[in-house]
């Protein structure tokens, strides 16, 4: 039996070691038809994912959920199996991304990034989920604005922690922007807050912040319960639960 897998702890350390160290990944890629493109080629599309388990218990069963930047709507697949009397449409700007969901079943749409949503998505939305998606948002202010002009009752938002501690390290030892859960280029993620960031950039929108939860989907059992207990330090990637102030 190895150290690292004798001792937990260490093997921990090791990982942020590694970390701290990485260089920042620089692959280019031309658009998010191409980016899509790759993840496909390489194996990177993830049927299940933690955060689809946290929003999924948090809704009813009868909820109607717009899942904006949907990718390959993975998203509906897993609702489709937990809450299968729930109503979902995927959107999103890759005509790539949309053409594999459909593939597979899926209600989903493009969507014409110049247009508001309102006059693009049609019907009514108890839920709208916004996952891993302001974080590429030039103008993310805008993007919320138009989500509540769609009058959802609640809106979940994912999105990298860039306050979380490993980040941190990696700032002060390793002289390195944090590596916020991107795949191939740094240039993914143009947008960035910690959790108080967060809180205070959503009450200047009009909206609650009603939970906050963090995304564990591999390691430790230990890492699971500081990102699970304390989501600001030790999360990498947060779920927000909103909803819009009356």
């Amino acid at each position: 039996m190895s150290l690292l897998s004798k001792f937990p702890g260490l093997r921990i350390l090791m990982r942020n070691i590694e970390y701290i160290k990485r260089p920042a990944p620089l692959e280019e890629f031309a658009d998010y038809d191409a980016y899509w493109q790759a993840r496909t080629a390489d194996g990177r599309i993830a049927r299940e994912l933690d955060r689809f388990k946290v929003i999924a218990n948090l809704i009813d069963e009868s909820a109607s959920v717009l899942d904006i930047g949907c990718g390959d709507c993975a998203f509906q697949q897993y609702l489709s199996r937990v809450k299968p009397t729930c109503k979902s449409l995927g959107v999103d700007i890759s005509a790539d991304a949309v053409r594999l969901a459909k593939e597979q079943g899926y209600d989903a749409q493009v969507l014409e990034p110049t247009d508001r949503l309102q006059s693009q998505i049609a019907g009514t939305w108890d839920v709208v989920t916004l996952m891993e998606i302001i974080e590429h948002v030039a103008d993310a202010e805008d993007l919320m604005r138009q989500v509540l002009e769609l009058k959802p009752s609640r809106i979940f938002v994912t999105i990298p922690n860039v306050g979380c501690l490993k980040h941190r390290l990696r700032l002060m030892f390793g002289s390195r922007f944090p590596i916020t859960a991107v795949y191939y280029h740094m240039k993914e993620h143009i947008r960035f807050w910690t959790t108080k960031d967060f809180l205070q950039w959503s009450d200047s929108l009009g909206l609650t912040v009603e939970s906050v939860h963090g995304q564990f989907d591999h390691g430790d059992r230990i890492v699971e319960w500081a990102v699970k207990k304390y989501p600001s330090v030790f999360a990498d990637r947060v779920i927000y639960e909103l909803r819009p102030q009356v």
